[in-house]
């Protein structure tokens, strides 16, 4: 799984001759196995291999290089897909540590794969829409936050009553 999570992203196989897509940093490849085991492999087994699709997980140096060529949406002060990368001054890029990744359950609303997602050891989720993927992050320390992201890509939080 962790060779997935770093070679899933789209610009990662546009641009895979160029990019190193793991992790430098030991601690990140930790916060990546326990992401898989805390949450993916749950999400796996109670959805089905046959409909997991993951979409976005490791965003490595090189990586976040070619994004911002792209000017994609990636936060990586917040977003936790850079791990514990650290960057040029020796600090962290992400303030959060701990690992994302972005997945869908092909024929699953979101909003069911949310409600199984709040049974596990998450850090903070994103729901995009209904039909959209969802990101999850795992965290030592995890905030168990939910957040809707609107057209705008505004972050609204949503407290226990919304998933239910």
């Amino acid at each position: 799984m962790l060779e997935e999570l770093c070679t899933c992203s789209n610009t990662y196989s546009k641009y895979s001759h160029l990019i190193n897509p793991y992790p430098e940093n030991s601690e990140s490849e930790q916060a990546l196995v326990n992401l898989q085991t805390s949450i993916l492999a749950p999400v796996i087994d109670h959805f089905g291999t046959e409909n997991f699709q993951l979409t976005y997980g490791f965003c490595s140096k090189d990586l976040l290089k070619f994004l911002n060529r792209e000017k994609s949406r990636i936060c990586v002060k917040v977003d936790q897909h850079i791990a514990h990368e650290l960057n040029s001054k020796g600090n962290y890029y992400c303030k959060n540590l701990g690992a994302a990744c972005d997945f869908l359950i092909v024929g699953v609303d979101t909003t069911k794969v949310i409600g199984f997602l709040r049974s596990l050891d998450f850090d903070s989720i994103y729901y995009y829409g209904k039909d959209k993927p969802v990101h999850v992050s795992w965290s030592q320390t995890p905030r168990r936050k939910v957040w809707e992201f609107t057209t705008q890509n505004t972050p609204k939080p949503y407290g226990n009553y919304y998933w239910f």
